[in-house]
């Protein structure tokens, strides 16, 4: 085998296992499902009227205006929508929880320089 076919050969094995590492790695599942979740929510929801309601609700009841609106998207049969939703703040906390477990080490390492 000649010296550039061997190269080639191996280099393409390492093409593939990085790639094979990319694919079963968490972080990138949750940023695909982060992605199609903002896409579908984006296409279900009017993100206009949505900021335009917050902006009518007095300050002190926006909690009582978020339940009320999820469990009537739930009690009107927007089920997906609602559990989309739920799914994606779930994964959103997931990521951010991660992350910080990640980063926080290295800030305190960047600290001591």
């Amino acid at each position: 085998m000649k010296s550039n076919s061997l190269q080639s050969a191996i280099m393409r094995r390492v093409y593939y296992h990085y790639a094979l590492s990319i694919f079963t790695h968490t972080m990138f599942w949750q940023g695909v499902f982060l992605s199609v979740a903002t896409l579908l929510l984006a296409k279900w929801l009017h993100v206009a009227s949505i900021i335009n309601n917050f902006l009518s609700v007095p300050v002190g009841r926006v909690p009582e205006y978020l339940y009320n609106s999820f469990f009537g998207a739930i009690s009107h049969g927007e089920f997906i929508t609602a559990m989309t939703l739920v799914l994606a703040g779930g994964v959103a906390i997931s990521v951010g929880y991660r992350l910080m477990h990640e980063i926080t080490p290295r800030l305190s390492h960047l600290s001591r320089v």
